[in-house]
């Protein structure tokens, strides 16, 4: 039998969910509270009928799948207008879903199997046409090696995330990803990546800048590590960047990160999160062309180091709930959102100086 506090915690949901449907333009129809998690029946402001979950809306998510492009025959239909574009034939019968591949037949005449959501989002569908055909594949890795004065060991094509055997033009036995080569080269010696060549051009580079390592030991050229710039503040650069070219003390540059936001792919259900220093504009217009086109929160004008200590805080919290990333450091499913927004308010509430720009809700920036 519920409660009496539990009643009146679901009146204030019930009446903060029809609230927020009713700032984007829609109507609940649903006459009565189900639960968070429960869809309920509601109109969109293009009349459009829905069923969104209340909790999914509070977090920043659209009410209606048509609008947001996930609804099965919106979605079909504008794959359907993308092959049209692209000159491209429909061989498969019926729709399969958005993340399953798809028989058809390119301009060109080849037969492939693109998945939908990728193609929406500008990805080929011609892995031939686009180079990603075995055999190109294959010869277009070996021209690579040759081109830089290396000689491919390996006897044949392995796989393009598969290590194949080379020699470098410095005479160094490697075996680099063709998928790498293009960013990291085929000699991780040459390169500086192998861990004690990457370590002692970081030390060297740190000696010339006067700063000193905090650092017991080497992390990895990807992992930041505490440093004292000569300055006398304490930074954590990446030895990667430092060894491109990159600063290493956010202070020194007057850019120090003062600025954290959280974006969705609503349509890939996928979250992530991150910092940046002054407009944050630019940064989020990155992610949205990339599919994360909804902002969950957005948080300015941060003091000090908080947002910094905020996106470790959130990072460690997610290990220790055993969350892996879906991809890089700060994509993760969109299960975790509720772990995340709890810290980022939390945080933001207890932060001395006020933000400029506290909280923001599902903010189109396509535009």
């Amino acid at each position: 039998m519920a409660t009496v506090q539990s009643l009146a915690r679901s009146a204030r949901a019930d009446a903060r969910f029809r609230q927020r449907v009713k700032e984007r333009g829609g109507e609940v129809l649903e006459p009565s509270w189900l639960g968070s998690d429960k869809p309920h029946r509601a109109r969109c402001a293009a009349g459009h009928e829905c069923t969104p979950r209340p909790s999914w809306v509070q977090q920043g998510g659209h009410i209606c799948r048509v609008c947001s492009g996930r609804d099965p025959q919106t979605a079909e239909a504008k794959f359907r207008a993308r092959l049209a574009d692209l000159g491209a034939t429909l061989l498969e019968p019926k729709w399969l879903g958005n993340h399953k591949p798809h028989r058809m037949r390119c301009s060109a005449g080849h037969e492939c199997a693109p998945r939908p959501a990728g193609v929406m989002q500008g990805q080929g569908i011609c892995r031939r046409c686009v180079g990603c055909d075995p055999q190109a594949a294959w010869d277009a890795f070996r021209a690579r090696v040759t081109g830089l004065g290396g000689e491919v060991l390996e006897p044949e094509w392995l796989g393009k995330d598969v290590p194949h055997r080379v020699r470098c033009s410095a005479g160094h036995a490697s075996s680099p990803r063709p998928n790498n080569t293009r960013r990291w080269g085929i000699c991780a010696t040459c390169a500086g990546n192998v861990p004690e060549v990457a370590e002692a051009a970081f030390r060297a580079r740190l000696k010339e800048l006067g700063a000193t390592l905090l650092e017991r030991e080497w992390l990895g050229s990807d992992t930041p590590h505490r440093v004292r710039c000569r300055n006398g503040h304490d930074c954590t650069p990446r030895p990667h960047g430092v060894g491109q070219g990159q600063g290493i003390c956010w202070a020194c540059r007057g850019r120090r990160p003062n600025v954290f936001y959280v974006v969705a792919d609503e349509i890939n259900g996928v979250v992530k999160f991150g910092i940046t220093s002054g407009d944050p504009r630019p940064r989020l217009g990155d992610h949205s062309r990339d599919g994360f086109d909804c902002v969950i929160r957005l948080v300015e004008g941060l003091p000090g180091d908080v947002a910094l200590r905020l996106e470790k805080t959130i990072l460690a919290a997610l290990r220790d709930a055993r969350e892996a990333p879906v991809r890089g450091r700060e994509y993760f499913p969109a299960r975790v959102l509720p772990l995340i927004t709890d810290l980022v308010d939390g945080w933001t509430k207890t932060t001395p100086t006020p933000v400029s720009k506290p909280v923001q809700l599902s903010l189109n920036i396509a535009a």
